[in-house]
């Protein structure tokens, strides 16, 4: 049944079409089996979890996720070294990892696709944020329910996924009916014959996924919102995180950024009493979700709209504010030459006697350039010596979080403190271990971990002025040869800096 005939469409024959192309495409080639399986073991009794387990190890990525969750620091105090599933349903539990199997298996199956356009894509990206800001919030929570809720996010929006991967065309005319004004339920119906959120809940009912995954899946009206919270305090919450997770992925991934905030604002407000959170740290999840996305090369070519190039070619970095410094980042180069031709540049405009502000500057433009950082910044310390001013600060995305900002220099010995204590160079290249996870300063932990760099910067007497901070996009790790560039860097904007 082609797709241009569709319209309106009879509910099973189009269930039938979009099952016969995900079997014709070999984009799921395993997948019903592999649902199948997943959700045959979670109905079993937790008595026997031979059945999950075995499921979970047939795939090496899903083992690796299940591991690495029960060994991330949400689960430090009862989750030290977990090597082994069955282990890790011990400490995140037998449903948690059953729906994380399931999420992962249905959501990564299509990231394995060649999307057929943009907007297949963008919806792509949009279900992935909205599983990451579900992961952000739940991380300030101590509810049982949190992997569920992540997979609820996760496959809210199913429906609009299958149809923008295996009906193209039908896709196609949903979205330039939504260009024209229509609402996506209308555009939806006068398509296919039934809403994208009926036809998402019809194939993970074929699916046989678990009922309070279903549950949330149901349509978005006030009646049903009702409904919910009158059943039980965990259907009422995974709906909450759910409708909140997904509609700031839709803000995020479809939203101008200068309008994105107020909106985001907005929903935090209104979500903050269901989710028991307070709406700024309903914010802060989904702009550390945010950032998590956008060091990913897929999700930050959509987030942040950059056209296609060939991935030699492709930068998530910022180009430099000053036009008479030459580009560094040339195909060809390696990271620690790159920094060394930043630091010939560097050396020249300190002869020209450029100023400290403008050194700055270009000292973060470069260090942006050579290796691909999210975010760098020059941190003071005020008088006192109780915070830090960011003087100047480069991102490679907007808004950046961190121009004009006073940060705490906090209590305790944290690695911002040791630096500056011990003068010493600080490189982290695994910021999630455990051990590390208790000294990281509250400003950086708000971002998404990645490997980052602390350099001191030291005046007369070995005075504390400040840091050089710099976080990586991705967990690439930063040789010798990189780190002792940096070095020479920052000698070069120290001995510029008021002493």
């Amino acid at each position: 049944m082609a797709p241009g005939a569709l319209t309106p469409a009879d509910a099973d024959a189009l269930l039938a079409s979009i099952l016969k192309r995900m079997n014709d495409s070999g984009g799921f080639p395993a997948l019903d089996h592999s649902v199948a399986r997943i959700v045959t073991a979670l109905e079993r009794s937790e008595d026997d979890i031979t059945p999950l387990v075995d499921a979970v190890l047939a795939d090496v990525s899903l083992t690796q996720k299940v591991l690495r969750l029960a060994n991330s620091a949400m689960y430090a105090p009862i989750g030290r070294s977990v090597a082994t599933v069955s282990h890790a349903m011990s400490v995140l539990g037998y449903e948690a990892v059953g729906h994380l199997a399931l999420g992962v298996k249905l959501i990564g199956s299509l990231g394995q696709l060649q999307p057929a356009s943009r907007s297949a894509e963008r919806e792509l990206a949009r279900s992935l944020v909205a599983g990451s800001v579900a992961g952000s919030v739940v991380g300030k929570t101590k509810t049982a329910h949190g992997e569920t809720g992540i997979v609820c996010s996760l496959l809210h929006r199913i429906g609009q996924l299958l149809t923008a991967f295996y009906l193209p065309e039908a896709w196609d005319r949903i979205r330039q009916a939504l260009a024209e004004g229509a609402d996506e339920d209308t555009a939806a119906r006068a398509t296919l014959g039934m809403t994208l959120g009926a036809l998402g809940l019809r194939i993970a009912e074929q699916w046989r996924l678990p009922a309070k995954i279903l549950r949330t899946m149901e349509a978005d009206v006030p009646s049903q919102w009702a409904a919910a919270q009158a059943e039980t305090e965990e259907a009422a919450w995974l709906l909450a995180l759910t409708r909140f997770s997904v509609h700031s992925a839709g803000v995020v991934t479809e939203v101008d950024p200068a309008e994105a905030g107020a909106q985001l604002a907005e929903l935090a407000v209104q979500f903050g009493p269901a989710l028991n959170l307070p709406s700024d740290d309903l914010l802060q999840a989904v702009r550390a979700a945010s950032d998590e996305a956008t060091a990913k090369p897929f999700l930050a070519d959509i987030l942040l709209d950059k056209p296609k190039a060939a991935p030699a070619a492709r930068s998530t970095t910022t180009p430099s504010a000053h036009p008479d410094v030459p580009s560094i980042s040339a195909a060809g180069q390696d990271a620690p030459s790159r920094l060394q031709a930043g630091l010939a540049e560097l050396r020249h405009a300190v002869e020209a006697r450029l100023s400290g502000a403008a050194l700055e500057e270009r000292v973060l433009d470069v260090m942006i350039q050579a290796l691909a950082l999210s975010r760098a910044a020059i941190l003071r310390l005020d008088a006192a010596g109780a915070r830090f001013q960011v003087s100047t600060t480069r991102a490679a995305r907007t808004p950046n979080r961190l121009a004009g900002a006073t940060l705490d220099l906090g209590s305790g010995m944290d690695l911002a403190r040791l630096a500056l204590a011990r003068k010493v160079d600080i490189y982290i290249d695994n910021p999630r271990d455990t051990k590390i996870a208790t000294r990281l300063p509250d400003w950086i932990r708000g971002f998404s971990l990645h490997p980052f760099f602390l350099l001191p910067l030291t005046g007369t007497a070995g005075k504390p002025l400040g840091l050089i901070y710099g976080q990586q996009s991705n967990d690439a790790k930063l040789d010798k040869a990189c780190l002792a560039r940096l070095a020479e860097m920052r000698a070069l904007l120290q001995g510029r800096m008021p002493r």
